[in-house]
């Protein structure tokens, strides 16, 4: 019998949410931009792990729903655009999110392709939090994101 958990993937608008679940399940990733409302699921295989995906949707008028979200999270990822505003906004939330009991937090810096992108260790820096960089429309990210989360899982 498979373990199972839940994810909670929250962020900012426009940041890459939808296409790290569309990653995770395999899904052929649109470059055009659509805005989740309020919320979206999928669920995925990680290794020895069924594990639940839960798109939160980022904008302002849905942001409210979270909290009634993520009782039962294991794990929430954090996605940040890796630009200097947008991880300066990603700490707020890192400083809301990061003292709930039993769930781990992790920060994933996509879009590390773009310019003026921070680094991983920078976005570290300031938010805090262990992060990851990603480039979520990157084919090769799916491992390391299935890596990421299976050792989050196992530890």
């Amino acid at each position: 019998m498979p373990k199972v958990k839940k994810v909670s993937i929250m962020g900012l608008p426009g940041v890459g949410k939808s296409t790290l679940i569309k990653m995770l399940t395999g899904q052929n990733i649109p470059y055009d931009y659509v805005p989740t409302v309020a919320l979206d699921f999928a669920d995925a295989q990680i290794g020895e792990y069924k594990v639940s995906l839960w798109d939160l949707g980022g904008q302002d008028q849905f942001r409210f729903m979270w909290d009634s979200f993520l009782p039962g999270t294991n794990t929430i990822l954090l996605v940040t655009d890796s630009s200097r505003d947008g991880v300066q906004q990603t700490r707020e939330l890192v400083r809301k999110y990061s003292n709930l009991n039993g769930t781990k937090l992790l920060v994933i810096a996509n879009k590390q392709d773009l310019p003026d992108s921070l680094s991983p260790s920078e976005v570290e820096s300031i938010t805090g939090v262990e992060t990851h960089g990603l480039v979520a429309v990157d084919s090769n990210s799916r491992q390391t994101l299935f890596k990421i989360l299976e050792h989050q899982f196992s530890s």
